[in-house]
Parts: C-alpha cells; sequence; structure tokens
C-alpha cells in the first residue's frame, strides 16, 4: 500500500506535540521507512539555536562597543537597556521571519471554502436528475474514497435538495463534494476525505469564507459542510449527516 502524503500543517503539528492536529503513529511509522518525511520534517523545523547564537553574537557586539560620553538621561531607558532591547526585538523578528517562512500551509478545508465561496444559486438551479442519474453518479464518486452512498441517504434535509456529486483533489488525494441548494438558494457543500485525525464525531461549527460550516469525523472520513450563512441551518443539517452515518 503507498505510503500516506502528510501535510505541512500535520507535520507542524507533530513537531509542536499537537497530537489532536496530526497523526502522529502515522508520522513516526513514515519516518522509519521514509527519509523524504525526515527532511521535510528538517524544513520545517525552526532553527531556534541560530536564533539564540545571532542573540548573542549582538550582545557581544553591544558589550564591546566604543563609549561615547553622553550625559545620562534624568528619565527614559539607559544605552544598554536600549541595546538589550534592540537584540530582543532583531531575535524575536528573526524567529518570526522563520516561523512565517516554514508556517503550515492552508489545507484541505481553506481550499474547500474558498472553491465554494464561487458558488451562487445558478451554479445548481439548472442541475435536475432522476434517481437512477443520481445513483449512476454517486457510484462513479464513490470509487474514489470507498464509501458508497445512495440518493435516498442524501435526502434527509429539510428545505434543501440534492444536486450533484463530483471528485476534486487535494496533494494528491482524492475527496467527493456533494452539493445542495436550500429553498433560499443558498449552495450548501458536503465534501468528505479519507483521514485518520481522529476528529470529533460531533460537528464543530464555525465560519469559513464568511460562510457557515461544520467539520466533524467518522469512521476513517473527515465531513465538512458549508454554505450559506445560516449557522443553526448547517448545524441541524451536519448533525442530521452525522447522525445516519453517510
Amino acid at each position: 500500500m503507498a505510503d500516506r502524503t502528510f501535510t505541512d500543517e500535520e507535520l507542524v503539528a507533530f513537531l509542536d506535540g499537537e497530537e489532536e492536529h496530526a497523526p502522529m503513529s502515522a508520522i513516526r511509522a513514515a519516518l522509519k521507512r521514509d527519509p523524504v518525511v525526515q527532511q521535510r520534517l528538517d524544513a520545517l523545523r525552526i532553527d531556534t539555536q541560530a536564533v539564540a547564537d545571532g542573540f548573542a553574537t549582538l550582545l557581544e557586539q553591544n558589550r564591546h562597543a566604543p563609549e561615547t560620553p553622553v550625559a545620562p538621561p534624568a528619565r527614559g531607558f539607559g544605552v544598554p537597556v536600549m541595546a538589550m532591547a534592540a537584540s530582543l526585538a532583531l531575535a524575536i523578528g528573526l524567529g518570526a521571519g522563520t516561523y512565517l517562512n516554514h508556517k503550515a500551509q492552508p489545507g484541505w478545508l481553506d481550499y474547500v471554502a474558498a472553491y465554494q465561496a464561487l458558488y451562487s444559486t445558478e451554479t445548481l438551479a439548472h442541475i435536475q436528475q432522476d434517481a437512477v442519474a443520481q445513483q449512476a453518479e454517486l457510484d462513479r464518486v464513490a470509487v474514489a474514497i470507498g464509501k458508497m452512498l445512495t440518493p435516498a441517504e442524501l435526502d434527509v434535509l429539510s428545505g434543501a435538495e440534492y444536486k450533484r456529486a463530483q471528485v476534486l483533489n487535494f496533494n494528491d488525494k482524492p475527496l467527493i463534494q456533494l452539493t445542495f441548494l436550500t429553498d433560499d438558494g443558498d449552495p450548501l457543500a458536503l465534501c468528505i476525505i479519507r483521514s485518520d485525525k481522529g476528529r470529533s464525531a460531533r460537528p464543530e461549527l464555525s465560519q469559513m469564507e464568511g460562510m457557515s460550516a461544520a467539520v466533524w469525523g467518522q469512521s476513517g472520513y473527515e465531513y465538512l459542510l458549508i454554505g450559506g450563512q445560516d449557522n443553526a441551518q448547517i448545524e441541524r443539517y451536519a448533525e442530521a449527516f452525522s447522525e445516519a452515518e453517510i
């Protein structure tokens, strides 16, 4: 079986020991057999020693600087204190710059949310398929992630109509998008991807790209339901999908 591809976000979380955001055991196992994973971790690791050395050098330079006669200020910071503050600021800047260069890249949730933000009522309103066509489409996309679905299973939302399914891709990893249109004309998307993050099975509400969203995990899959701005509606629909074990 091919090794799993880890995102930079997961590897950074692994380095930080954030077990809730990284598949710790899977990464440890991959490190034993795949040197590329170790190389990626090394590239993402902040060189704290270099920051400390730079800070020490700056302090040393300040200590040996020629003295300039100046009248002691009545108030405020003295020269050594100001130099110390400048050195500290530069050291922090070095660390921040390294962090910014290696910060976690957007994950699949971010990309899907940005894609969903492009949807409008007109994107889905014209789509009309009978149950036979819907099942054929669901059978096609199910192969991508190994999850079989039926139109009846998706017909659990009061006030929203199932429209279509398609296969998307993130970092060479397939995910499927199931789209719905509410009676109010809001396009919704339920996206599913294989994942072993161990996310909570209870939907967690959030805002993404100005839209209401809910994320949860179940039986080796991660789910995102997103669209519109009705938090109560998204929470209700997400719970319906979660309870039905879609």
